[in-house]
């Protein structure tokens, strides 16, 4: 039996609202959310555009918790979370770039039932991250808010010119992939921690695109720790999806905590196809103003056999973000040069850069 998208959601608000009477202490309610938006300029080798628009690489939400303790330590929470609606940089085009609103099903990012145990793990059950969610994106340099292994956040939709030619219908979403995993409507399983190591399991499917009838299966451990003063964090994750296909995704960060030096690593490839890609990071932070954090850094992507056999996929990015926590706010701008070489066919590179701001409430 298929149960629709309204009756699945309506079982997780009706789970959420009956479990306050077994608890144990007062339910708290936490509402969040960040604005992020800034100037986007993009230059294809023939045509360059200037516009506004939302930043993908973290695009502007709004979310609200509901928590309940219980009694034995255990915890149940609610958790919805929406995208506002608006066209964002990884959709934007030389030909449609506008900022317009149009918020649709597919801007839910979190409608879940979490119950968490000390000693048996999390349940979490709706919409929300699988497994291998961010397993591509472990990252100490502080400006992941504009510059991380999420290449084509920042300009996906636009698409190369062959030597200054008509467009090719190649982009560079096509050309640049992650592997991460994503949010689905699934159930996730994560063990307690062990010795700082946490594995996840999870199993479900997209309903919030009506063109997308896969279904999804992850696995994936993730390691955080500090030394002294070494901050690491490693994540490994494999995913399955119905009809073949199957990736293989890690990264890994370190941060030096004195000197403010960090690196990123990031690696994932195709198992049932040839891409494949590594992104290396490096970060460098320091308190030399006193509203907060400077963070910069230095990424290059290296990838092979996306969109056509035997291409190349380069890209090389400069970022820096300024903190200013008495505003809750980050300050950044980036520089990103997007290579694309396939055989008998010579693409012009597009050059992006851009400069905005984030508030998070």
């Amino acid at each position: 039996m298929t149960v629709s998208l309204p009756s699945r959601l309506g079982l997780v608000s009706a789970l959420a609202l009956g479990a306050p009477h077994i608890a144990a202490a007062d339910p708290t309610f936490d509402f969040y959310g960040q604005l992020n938006f800034g100037v986007f300029s993009v230059d294809d080798g023939t045509e360059d555009e200037t516009f506004f628009t939302d930043n993908d690489n973290s695009n502007s939400r709004v979310g609200a918790i509901y928590s309940n303790d219980l009694a034995g330590g255990s915890t149940v929470k609610f958790h919805f979370e929406t995208a506002l609606g608006f066209a964002g940089s990884s959709s934007a085009t030389m030909d449609n770039n506008d900022l317009d609103l149009d918020i649709g099903r597919t801007d839910l990012r979190k409608l879940e039932l979490i119950y968490a145990t000390p000693s048996l793990g999390t349940l979490s059950f709706g919409q929300g991250s699988t497994a291998s969610d961010g397993v591509a994106e472990a990252d100490f340099s502080g400006t992941s808010v504009i510059a991380y292994s999420g290449i084509a956040d920042l300009a996906g939709s636009f698409q190369y010119r062959p030597d200054g030619g008509a467009l090719s219908g190649i982009a560079i979403g096509d050309t640049f992939k992650s592997f991460d995993g994503a949010r689905r409507f699934r159930v996730r399983y994560d063990t307690p921690s062990w010795n700082n190591l946490v594995f996840s399991i999870s199993g479900g499917e997209e309903v919030l695109d009506r063109d997308n009838d896969s279904e999804y299966y992850d696995v994936a451990a993730k390691y955080a720790a500090d030394y002294g003063d070494m901050k690491v964090d490693g994540r490994l994750g494999y995913e399955w999806i119905s009809g073949g296909e199957e990736l293989l995704v890690g990264s890994f960060a370190l941060l030096h905590k004195p000197t403010g030096f960090s690196l990123a690593l990031s690696a994932g490839a195709e198992q049932e196809g040839d891409a494949d890609y590594i992104y290396a990071k490096l970060g460098y932070q320091q308190d030399w103003f006193a509203l907060g954090t400077t963070a910069l850094s230095l990424d290059v992507f290296e990838g092979n056999d996306y969109a056509i056999d035997g291409s190349d996929s380069s890209s090389v990015g400069i970022a820096a973000v300024q903190k200013v926590d008495a505003y809750n706010l980050e300050l950044y701008a980036i520089y990103r040069t997007h290579e694309f070489d396939a055989s008998g066919t010579d693409f012009d590179d597009i050059d992006a850069m851009a400069v905005g701001a984030r508030w998070k409430f």
